[in-house]
């Protein structure tokens, strides 16, 4: 196996967990946001259910952008991942050629 084999294997291991991650991540951030909170509309509690609705859409949007960073994450891993096959047999031209000259 060589180096670029061995650290293509490792790139291809952080991906699959970094996808599980971002996984697990919207998972929770669901269930949060479906999450009944207690807070119902009686007198004198519509500014905490308010100030708690406001406090969850913030949460939800933050989630959302962090999601989106994830994915580009993974996006680009998967890209160098790609790229790691061009890198071997780059790295690897002419090496076995019988016309590589002899320095020593």
């Amino acid at each position: 196996m060589t180096d670029v084999a061995i650290e293509k294997a490792a790139l291809e291991g952080a991906i699959i967990n970094v996808d599980a991650t971002l996984g697990q991540y919207v998972a929770y951030a669901n269930d949060l946001w479906a999450r009944d909170t207690g807070v119902g509309n009686p007198v004198g509690r519509t500014a905490l259910r308010v100030m708690l609705e406001n406090a969850l859409g913030q949460a939800a949007l933050e989630v959302r952008d962090h999601h989106a960073s994830g994915v580009a994450i993974s996006g680009r891993l998967r890209e160098i991942n790609e790229s790691f096959d061009a890198l071997d047999v780059s790295l690897g031209a002419g090496w076995d050629d019988d016309s590589v000259a002899d320095f020593a």
